[in-house]
């Protein structure tokens, strides 16, 4: 007899032949030895069925996912977490967020079942203590990553409870590595689940899938985007193949609802939006692959360190990028990192340090894109001049800025492109400015 599942069948059935025989040596225990002997059995065939999902060759012309990622019933609107249209760390790439309908109580949302969409190995669980700015634990957060043949890998991130028996399966808590503290854990495991298997609940999750048989993104420096989960994971000795299993590539990321079958990505599609399902993308382009770095312009993500190595806890960065819901506009994707945008600028009405200021600031600015120097299209934006851009408004509803945003890209005498941006409260409008447009010495540098 060869191979891993014949060996894994023949083990669990000697564990159950032994457990039964115990079970009429002592008949008073026989009950609970029967179902432990069920229980044995069932979890050592679920860890290991067969060869891996990873060794196996994808299927031509079948999709890749065969089921939904949760009861459509339960989703208010999938919205493409690529446009870097809400603040946060993600840099634009193809991933979404399942935003589901309100819940019993105001301002809370439905809690769904995360549900697995084919069948696959479950690969890594990590898991994750959410702690509010005083440092108190507020929550967890969990996410399984998968893989369902040689070429397709995927994942759901943000799920706010496991299925125990996933987890029991995986080995439990105990089975899995610290990274450092408690706060940060992750496993890596093969447990086989099916389509439909539910692997968590939450009131919303994310789900990125990677295609490793796709062209790479064009990205200016690649290295930037390779990022560990967790910062120099090898200090607490974590197994290389943990870190591996936990790392995505970036680069072939692409939309997960151009993976399902056929006749269920329309009704996925036709729920593309804002997290509160108000504004509804525009256009074909399902989860609008925003993961490009426009060659020779601004377009795509900056960092704020000139060397990032992926070798920190986050991603210290800012994109610049068409809405992933109306290309028309524009969006600076700052993420609080451009000091020079007070909360003085963000709306008159509002004292300055106030939640609301900082909020704002800490978020995302959109405008109208336009021509010539004012409200340049960042693809379009080159080496050659200061650009302008006026009437920013605090994401897509809130209150225009006070004041106006320069930008300058610029190729450095060793040939890295830096980024330069400044915003102005002390003028309005850019034809305010006097000309020639230059910075003040308040602009921060930004590097790719």
């Amino acid at each position: 007899m060869s191979g891993t599942g014949d060996g894994v069948r023949l083990a669990a059935t000697f564990i159950t032949a032994a457990l039964f025989g115990a079970a009429i040596a002592w008949p008073q225990s026989g009950v609970k030895l029967a179902e432990k002997a069920e229980s044995i059995a069932a979890q050592t065939m679920a860890r290991a069925d067969g060869a891996p999902m990873a060794s196996r060759v994808c299927a031509i012309g079948e999709p890749a996912l065969t089921g939904p990622f949760a009861p459509l019933e339960d989703v208010l609107s999938v919205s493409p977490l690529g446009g870097v249209t809400a603040p946060g760390e993600p840099l634009p790439a193809p991933y979404i967020r399942i935003n589901t309908r309100s819940g019993d109580q105001a301002f809370e949302r439905r809690q769904t079942e995360a549900l697995a969409p084919a069948k696959a190995d479950v690969t890594a669980i990590e898991r994750h203590v959410l702690r509010d700015e005083y440092g108190r634990a507020t929550g967890l957060a969990w996410t399984v990553h998968f893989r369902s043949c040689e070429n397709i890998a995927f994942y759901y991130d943000r799920i706010d409870e496991i299925d125990p028996g996933l987890l029991q399966r995986a080995g439990g808590l105990v089975a899995f590595t610290e990274f450092g503290s408690t706060d940060n854990m992750a496993v890596e495991t093969r447990v086989r689940v099916n389509e439909g298997d539910v692997i968590g609940k939450s009131d919303g999750f994310d789900v990125g899938l990677h295609d490793l048989s796709a062209r790479p993104a064009a990205l200016a420096r690649p290295e930037r985007y390779r990022v560990d989960s967790f910062a120099r994971a090898e200090v607490f000795d974590a197994p290389p193949s943990l870190v591996a299993a936990i790392t995505t590539d970036v680069t072939r990321a692409r939309c997960p609802i151009n993976y399902l079958p056929k006749d269920e990505q329309p009704e996925w599609a036709a729920k593309l939006g804002d997290a509160w399902g108000i504004r509804r993308a525009k256009g074909d382009n399902a989860c609008r692959t925003a993961l490009v770095d426009t060659p020779d312009a601004a377009q795509g993500a900056w960092f704020t360190d000139a060397a990032h190595n992926a070798a920190t806890t986050k991603v210290s960065a800012i994109a610049l990028s068409p809405d992933a819901i109306d290309p028309e506009r524009l969006i600076f994707a700052l993420h609080g990192r451009l000091p020079s945008l007070t909360p003085q600028m963000i709306g008159g009405r509002m004292k300055p340090g106030s939640e609301a200021d900082d909020g704002a600031t800490d978020g995302f600015l959109s405008f109208t894109k336009g021509e010539g120097r004012i409200n340049t299209p960042f693809a379009d934006v080159d080496d050659s001049a200061v650009h302008c851009y006026q009437r920013l408004r605090t994401n897509f509803i809130g209150p225009l800025i006070n004041g106006v945003v320069l930008l300058q890209r610029q190729t450095s005498d060793n040939g890295l492109s830096l980024l330069k941006i400044e915003a102005r409260g002390d003028v309005s409008s850019c034809i305010d400015l006097e000309e020639p447009w230059s910075f003040t010495g308040d602009e921060t540098i930004f590097y790719r």
